[in-house]
């Protein structure tokens, strides 16, 4: 089995260091990152890897997010002929806000996270402020995971830590060979080979970094401005 992978920005992170990703860049070099969300489609299901932030949901948190961030996502829904009520599952690589703010809007999917990602999420803090809330909300629709899963045919997780304590990647069989959905284990291409502060759990990093060096597949960064020109992007 094959998927059709889109990769959709449904907003952007101005202004962070890139020193949060690459440890020598300059003090002042800042840089505006894309916040992406992927749609899988095999012919039978669609799957979502994360959802992305809604500007204005952030913004009541205190973070700046640029773009119109909900409506992007729909719109690139409905350039490939879906609708929200199409979409069945999302998997989550970690729950932080810029990657499932969305998930209101798709009430029949199924929310798949990892069972440690759940419960450090639950507890709130920086960077999950409002999740409680959502994970909440969500009700019989969250089904939580532990360890490596495979979710369908050609669709698989991978529980690797590194970013947050239950962060996943998603391994995606296409007609061009397997690709890996990193997450924000791999937020930028340098990323590859520098791991930086945005990894707090540099050994986990480092062990999926060297897992997936021996594999072949396609790694996709999670906020990779180059993406833009990546042959599975989708302007909305």
């Amino acid at each position: 089995m094959s998927w059709r992978v889109s990769v959709v920005e449904v907003g952007l992170i101005p202004g962070l260091p890139r020193s949060l990703y690459v440890p020598d860049a300059a003090p002042d070099d800042e840089l505006d990152v894309p916040c992406l969300v992927y749609i899988l489609d095999d012919g039978e299901h669609v799957v979502l890897v994360d959802s992305g932030p809604d500007a204005e949901a952030a913004a009541r948190h205190g973070f700046h997010i640029e773009g119109d961030t909900s409506s992007s996502l729909l719109r690139a829904l409905a350039k490939q002929h879906l609708s929200p009520r199409d979409v069945d599952f999302i998997v989550h690589t970690h729950l932080h806000y810029d990657h499932c703010q969305n998930d209101p809007l798709f009430p029949r999917a199924e929310v798949i996270v990892q069972r440690v990602e759940y419960a450090h999420a639950k507890r709130g803090g920086r960077f999950y402020e409002g999740v409680p809330e959502l994970l909440t909300s969500l009700g019989p629709r969250l089904t939580t995971v532990e360890g490596d899963t495979s979710l369908l045919p050609g669709l698989e997780t991978i529980a690797n830590g590194g970013h947050t304590p239950g962060h996943q990647s998603t391994l995606v069989d296409t007609p061009e060979g397997r690709a890996c959905l990193c997450g924000d284990i791999v937020s930028l291409a340098a990323n590859l080979s520098v791991i930086g502060d945005s990894c707090p759990d540099a050994t986990a990093a480092r062990v999926f970094l060297d897992r997936a060096g021996c594999t072949g597949w396609e790694m996709i960064p999670s906020h990779e401005p180059a993406l833009r020109q990546h042959r599975w992007f989708v302007s909305p």
